[in-house]
């Protein structure tokens, strides 16, 4: 049964990689598709702003109080007080998060860049994931 997975996988694998490394036009006008956003999420969120809030700042709390129960775990205090900063910003300030989104739209890069720009290397990745996988599941048999 395992084997039907890993052949599954691999001719995934092999279609991606073929489709990344012979057909750049099509990649692109795909990419054009389904980069136009569903939704945005700053209106979503602006009419839900203060139960999220709360619910941030509650759920970094307790974040907290399980770290504290764990030392091993001691970078949950980090991720806890980011939720609880959030959740505080949500309540008090939400202009700072919209200035903070608009920020991180300049400043971060899209992954859909990477992949176009990188798209015959990512295909022969892909390819040879695939073989990898093929000649796995052939040793396995």
């Amino acid at each position: 049964m395992e084997t039907v997975w890993l052949i599954s996988a691999g001719a995934v694998s092999l279609v991606a990689g073929l489709f990344m490394l012979l057909s750049g036009e099509v990649v692109h006008k795909l990419d054009d598709f389904f980069s136009v956003p569903m939704a945005y999420i700053d209106n979503i969120i602006s009419s839900v702003r203060i139960p999220a809030g709360i619910i941030l700042v509650i759920i970094g709390g307790w974040i907290i109080s399980v770290a504290f129960s764990y030392p091993m775990l001691w970078y949950f205090h980090v991720l806890g007080a980011v939720i609880i900063f959030f959740g505080l910003l949500y309540l008090f300030l939400p202009h700072w998060l919209v200035q903070l989104s608009m920020v991180a739209d300049r400043l971060l890069f899209s992954t859909d860049e990477v992949v176009l720009d990188s798209r015959r290397a990512m295909g022969m990745v892909l390819i040879a994931v695939s073989l990898y996988i093929f000649y796995n599941v052939f040793r396995i048999m």
